[in-house]
């Protein structure tokens, strides 16, 4: 026994609405199509990357606070150190290794490293002994050491009766 298969007429498949006629995420695709382009590119249409935030770690001791920060291919002079208020900030500049597009002769396929200006601040958990901080560079890790005030360091009392 054999069936034979025959095909409606396109006059009643296009009377029934369709939920596949139209893309439903199509207006949230272009959105995010164009948030990305403005996301990448300035003003001026040159591409750029996003800004640039180091990672960095801040660690208590009974007497300071250590923060270390990674810095690769940053040279020491080109860091800058600031302490306001509770408030470290360290800034610094990653000079382009490249000149117009071009290296030793060669021509770059992708160029994923940031250079430019950084900045990063991070609110201290108390007062800090300004005078007595010391920054040190070394194989490409930034750490800071902020003595803590002396009204922040613990301290046992003794219990009187």
């Amino acid at each position: 026994m054999s069936a034979t298969l025959t095909r409606r007429p396109n006059r009643l498949r296009t009377t029934l609405p369709s939920i596949f006629a139209s893309d439903p995420f199509g207006s949230l695709r272009e959105e995010f199509d164009q948030m990305l382009t403005n996301w990448f590119t300035t003003s001026d249409n040159a591409a750029t990357v996003p800004a640039f935030a180091p990672m960095l770690d801040l660690n208590e001791t009974d007497s300071n606070y250590e923060v270390k920060v990674d810095l690769p291919g940053i040279k020491a002079e080109d860091l800058k150190v600031h302490v306001a208020e509770n408030v470290l900030m360290i800034s610094g500049e990653r000079k382009c290794e490249q000149s117009e597009g071009k290296r030793n002769g060669g021509t770059p396929h992708c160029v994923e490293r940031f250079y430019g200006t950084f900045s990063r601040s991070i609110v201290l958990p108390a007062a800090v002994r300004q005078d007595k901080i010391d920054a040190r560079y070394r194989d490409g890790v930034l750490t800071i050491t902020l003595p803590k005030a002396e009204q922040t360091k613990p301290c046992e009392i003794a219990v009187k009766t």
